[in-house]
């Protein structure tokens, strides 16, 4: 079937074209085409959410199943995390080159087929071929959206709208939490695998038949003129100064979030793979709140001229906080510091917002992808890490309980650093020119 490529939408009544001062057109969604942008991004990423999160609901039956030591459970979750990171670079290429609706639809069915092999594999590499699949195809998830957001709503909505789709995220988290384990007994984790998979391919049919074709092909550009747009985003001072912070606060959440927190309720707290799943729901839930309810404050803030950046700073400081007491509390600690923990580190969904404001619409793909990179590198290593220190400690002598305390302080600390290192005095952001 022939689909319009560009000119349908030049008239549509949900579609306003304007000239901005730097010459530049823009091309603004409103109304029912806005929404119907927001809702299919939105269920793509609840699909991304829940693949990052689900190892941590089935850790427990495929440590049983496979006998996987803690270093290789954080190697076969982190596979996601892997590839998801190494596709960062290409996937900005494509946003800024194809635009989003494209890119994340051909993705979409990548994922459904590392689905569908981590349903039917019996080996261990083929389990981690298929995980790793699931990286690459949900890869472009988040970030399509944020530059479709960057291109086709106004400035003042675009932090709330990246809150928003966190929002979503958490849904897909919650999603593979007590829904899961409640369906683990029926379908098992090769079952949930395999409807996920096919939900995969609806979301692909969503993206590619249900979105508008705003976006025109930017074929005039070359490979190596794309690349050197990552040459402009990575030899910017303002990236790195946000790229630590999102590294180690941002994706070590992330590596304990979409892995270790299980582990942590059933060995650290004492509570069955049952009660585990409940506490993750509630951490999940809240997280959600969080963002539904930062998607508000910025929008109020950005509309007051004030700097939602002070946000990010206070909650993401005071999550570093809870987390000191949670690590010195261990066997101690509380489900509920966890969910202040999360309600806190909501807030660093503003570091890829912060992280573009120097960089002109035609860069922020790359600018965008380029953070996530350093995200997804540090969540990869951060996860693998985690299960490595457990089995580093163990060997030293420490009981189980402090080698898990030792490995997330260690954790703890780089973060710390992170937050500091961007925190510090004369934080200016110097913007580059279209």
């Amino acid at each position: 079937m022939h689909r319009p490529t560009f000119d349908p939408y030049l008239n549509h009544p949900d579609v306003s074209i304007e000239v901005g001062a730097d010459g530049v057109e823009h091309r603004y969604v409103s109304g029912g085409l806005a929404r119907r942008m927001f809702l299919i991004f939105a269920a793509a990423y609840v699909l991304s959410y829940a693949f990052r999160s689900i190892n941590a609901v089935i850790a427990e039956p495929l440590v049983r199943e496979l006998g996987l030591s803690a270093g290789q459970l954080g190697l076969l979750a982190s596979a996601y995390l892997l590839t998801f990171a190494l596709m960062q670079l290409p996937v900005g290429i494509m946003l800024d080159r194809y635009g989003p609706r494209r890119t994340e639809a051909v993705l979409m069915a990548v994922a459904g087929l590392g689905a569908f092999i981590f349903a039917v594999a019996d080996t261990f590499a083929w389990l981690w071929v298929g995980r790793a699949l699931i990286g690459v195809g949900v890869s472009a998830c988040l970030m399509a959206a944020v530059k479709a957001y960057s291109l086709y709503f106004r400035p003042h909505m675009q932090a709330t709208m990246s809150s928003w789709m966190l929002v979503a995220g958490s849904l897909g988290a919650l999603t593979v939490t007590t829904p899961v384990e409640a369906l683990l007994p029926t379908l098992g984790w090769r079952g949930v695998f395999g409807i996920t998979g096919g939900l995969c391919l609806l979301a692909m049919a969503l993206l590619w038949y249900g979105l508008p074709v705003l976006f025109k092909p930017q074929k005039s550009q070359s490979l190596a003129d794309m690349l050197q747009g990552f040459k402009v985003v990575f030899k910017h001072p303002h990236f790195w100064r946000v790229a630590p912070l999102a590294t180690f606060m941002q994706g070590g959440f992330m590596a304990f979030h979409g892995l270790w927190v299980g582990p942590w309720f059933t060995r650290m707290a004492g509570l069955s793979n049952a009660e585990a799943a409940q506490a993750m729901f509630w951490v999940s839930g809240t997280l959600m709140l969080g963002y539904l309810t930062l998607g508000f404050i910025t929008k109020k803030v950005s509309e007051a001229g004030g700097d939602e950046d002070q946000i990010m700073m206070v909650g993401m400081g005071l999550s570093l906080l809870v987390l000191a007491f949670q690590i010195w509390m261990g066997v101690d600690s509380s489900i509920w510091g966890w969910v202040l923990h999360a309600l806190l580190v909501s807030t660093g969904i503003m570091t890829y917002t912060t992280c573009n404001k120097p960089f002109p619409k035609h860069l922020t793909g790359r600018s965008s992808t380029g953070l996530n990179l350093a995200i997804f590198v540090g969540a990869f290593s951060i996860q693998w890490g985690i299960g490595l220190g457990i089995d580093g400690f163990s060997a030293l002598g420490f009981t189980p309980a402090n080698a898990f305390r030792t490995s997330m302080g260690v954790l703890w600390v780089c973060m710390t650093l992170s937050w500091l290192w961007f925190a510090r005095p004369g934080r200016k952001t110097s913007h580059l020119m279209n």
